[in-house]
């Protein structure tokens, strides 16, 4: 006896159904899973206990597959307790039909790799609309702004600078900016560019993982420098950026020192990040610093406005505290409205170095003039024979010197004591090198960012606990 298919349900109660499922789908992910995957779905029919989707490609299916299906199913079985499987068809014709009843209606060129995939997702409170801008960001902000104008224009571009000073923020104001116009825009950090690449390696899915980052119009890298020493993803890294140039699509990449400073990078790479527009963003100066604090805080608190619980001499004092990066002011500023909040007390300064006592002093407690040494002689790439030495030559004394100038900046040490870790030098050559350095960085403005850089290293290093 052969038997002819039925469907369980008339053409149009299907329709029906088949949308209700996509808006529940939509409430349980939200719009980027919907836009990304749950859309490429298309009903076609449900044969006995079979629903029968379509989408255009495997890759779709497997993934949907993984994540989706049973959801899918579960929430169907309530229209329609018969089907108790899916079956998908692959088809490359399958177009793709929105629901149109204003629950959601996306364009399609507002479509974003971004938050899919495992790679990061965009933040929307970063835009450039809240960057702070001065003398230190300045190139950087309208570089970034350019390449918005005219994609290619600088190809790469490359951001550097210390922690906290506003990459992070620079690549996602420029992904926002694009989203409503490029039709695929990938931002990810290094790090999960070279964890997905492993994936993909374990999962046999390199070809996927190609597809995926070779066909963006937009590629935006936060901190590229954490690829270093990992050969076989910089091998993935270059041919992925030279197809993505070949194409004409836009690479921004972040890093936290200029390109020929990283370390364990091939020279081929570091040959094309410097190929395009290079740019650094410096240290905020006190004005700006204050700025930050009360664009970026204050507006989002409004805790100086309103409630008041804030002195404007503390935004003063957090601002001149040299040794808090940008993000760690800023954290500072979030805990000191939290206690003034929590207590009904107003802060003062008095009460601010209180509530700050353990979050200031964790540069000094952390940093030993040993990890200063090690830094400043992988830094100068000179060996810590020659450093500890008494050879008097400027190639190991002016970095000797500068080593003592950090060493009294960043620790709590003594002259004396910094002087007997450098071979039992006297306090006086200690003193002769920190007004030496001073000097030097009042003069030379080159000299100046190269003290602003080891800064920079040695506070990574002890936030991160990153050994030398």
């Amino acid at each position: 006896m052969s038997y002819t298919a039925q469907p369980n349900q008339s053409e149009k109660n299907q329709a029906n159904t088949w949308q209700n499922i996509q808006k529940q789908l939509l409430e349980i992910y939200g719009q980027d899973v919907y836009r990304s995957w749950i859309q490429n779905i298309i009903f076609l029919k449900t044969t006995f206990n079979t629903l029968v989707l379509s989408v255009k490609t495997r890759f779709i299916r497997d993934w949907i597959v993984a994540h989706y299906v049973d959801k899918i199913l579960n929430l169907y079985k309530k229209f329609d307790i018969k089907i108790s499987r899916i079956e998908f068809q692959i088809s490359e014709k399958t177009e793709i039909k929105p629901i149109k009843n204003n629950i959601i209606d996306f364009d399609k060129k507002t479509y974003s790799l971004s938050g899919n995939y495992g790679l990061s997702k965009i933040d929307e409170k970063l835009n450039f609309d809240n960057f702070v801008v001065g003398k230190s960001n300045e190139l950087a902000f309208t570089a970034a702004k350019k390449v918005i104008e005219n994609l290619n224009k600088y190809n790469p571009l490359y951001i550097y600078g210390g922690v906290g000073l506003g990459k992070t923020h620079l690549l996602n104001a420029v992904g926002n900016k694009l989203l409503s116009t490029i039709d695929k825009v990938i931002y990810v950090s290094a790090e999960r560019f070279m964890y997905q690449f492993v994936r993909s390696i374990k999962n046999n899915d390199v070809v996927k993982f190609k597809d995926i980052f070779r066909s963006a119009k937009v590629l935006l890298i936060d901190d590229i420098q954490f690829v270093s020493g990992k050969d076989v993803t910089q091998e993935e890294f270059f041919h992925t950026f030279n197809a993505l140039i070949e194409s004409n699509s836009q690479i921004i990449l972040s890093s936290d020192r200029a390109p020929n400073d990283l370390d364990r990078i091939q020279d081929r790479i570091k040959s094309r990040l410097s190929g395009g527009l290079v740019v650094d963003i410096q240290s905020p100066d006190y004005e700006q610093r204050v700025q930050i604090i009360k664009q970026r805080c204050l507006k989002d608190l409004h805790s100086f406005d309103k409630n008041n619980f804030i002195e404007e001499e503390v935004i003063d004092f957090l601002a001149a505290e040299s040794k808090l990066t940008v993000r760690e002011m800023l954290g500072s500023f979030n805990r000191l409205v939290a206690h003034a909040s929590i207590n009904q007390k107003k802060i003062t300064t008095i009460e601010a170095r209180h509530v700050l006592k353990d979050y200031l002093n964790k540069i000094q407690t952390n940093l030993t003039i040993e990890d200063i040494q090690k830094t400043v002689v992988s830094y100068y790439d000179i060996s810590m024979h020659d450093f500890m030495s008494s050879r008097r030559s400027r190639m190991v004394a002016r970095p000797r010197q500068i080593a003592m100038y950090l060493s009294k900046k960043l620790t709590t040490k003594s002259l004396p004591e910094i002087g007997r870790k450098f071979s039992g030098r006297d306090h006086t050559t200690v003193i002769h090198a920190i007004k030496k350095i001073e000097e030097l960085i009042s003069k030379d403005k080159i000299f100046e960012n190269e003290i602003r850089d080891l800064n920079s290293k040695l506070i990574y290093q002890n936030n991160n606990g990153v050994k030398v």
